[in-house]
């Protein structure tokens, strides 16, 4: 089926979501500037614009539109729908405390690594780590922890969405070098993401589950590549990020 064949409330949605990302994207913007990068009329946008303002999905200042405060609420409709993306804020807060880096809590939705929570204190937060935003799980420490813990086929399933593509030159692109690292996290009990998807950028990360195959999230703690230097100071970092996740699973197990 073409974009032509699809009926016409497809279409509309479809352009009223393309809408969504792009204000996003550009942080706002006009009509004549979302018409002219979508390449329709301004009616056509103007109309889509006057739907989702009036469910404030989007406000208007002036000629100006940006994202409103409907998707707020259910973005927080995300983050609190488990037991477990609730506990987990607090868990993220403790680890960037007993870290001293970078830490993030993400879960596994579409086949991406989503970011619930983020905590970087007075550090400057990264743009790729900000609440909501979606990264391959081949390439990042969380993700690949939460592969490792997934079933086969769900595995499976994600590699032929979305493939392996390479980010950086450190960037995983066999699937069978995929299949190996998932096994070496499985021995050792946390990933590594030695700039795999950002140059200089190093991470560890830990997935949580409540029961083999039932993974609730990942938790990692990220840094500039110089912050880690020799195995043992690896190590101890792993061992703080799996001491965090066990204790989690545990309160998680009993709530």
């Amino acid at each position: 089926m073409t974009d032509d064949d699809e009926p016409a409330g497809l279409k509309t949605t479809a352009t009223s979501i393309a809408v969504l990302k792009l204000l996003e994207e550009h942080d706002g913007a006009r009509v004549s500037e979302l018409a002219e990068r979508m390449d329709k009329p301004k009616s056509t946008i103007h109309g889509h614009l006057a739907t989702l303002k009036r469910e404030q999905f989007v406000v208007q200042e002036g000629d100006f539109y940006s994202l409103g405060p409907e998707l707020l609420r259910l973005g927080n409709k995300v983050r609190t729908r488990d037991t477990g993306y609730v506990l987990a804020r607090t868990f993220t807060e403790r680890l960037f405390e007993e870290a001293g880096l970078r830490s993030v809590f993400a879960v596994e939705m579409g086949g991406r690594a989503v970011f619930l929570y983020t905590v970087s204190g007075e550090k400057m937060g990264w743009a790729h780590e900000q609440l909501g935003n979606r990264l391959y799980l081949h390439n990042t420490a969380v993700g690949k922890a939460i592969l490792a813990e997934l079933p086969e086929r769900r595995v499976e399933q994600i590699v032929e969405r979305w493939g392996l593509p390479g980010e950086t030159e450190n960037s995983i692109t066999d699937r069978e070098a995929l299949t190996a690292e998932l096994s070496r996290i499985r021995e050792r009990g946390y990933a590594v993401n030695r700039a795999e998807n950002f140059d200089e950028l190093y991470g560890i990360g830990v997935a949580a589950t409540r029961k083999p195959g039932d993974v609730v999230g990942g938790f990692s703690v990220t840094g500039p590549a110089h912050a880690v230097t020799d195995p043992d100071q690896e190590a101890e970092l792993a061992r703080t990020v799996r001491d965090a996740v066990t204790e989690f699973e545990l309160e998680l197990s009993l709530a």
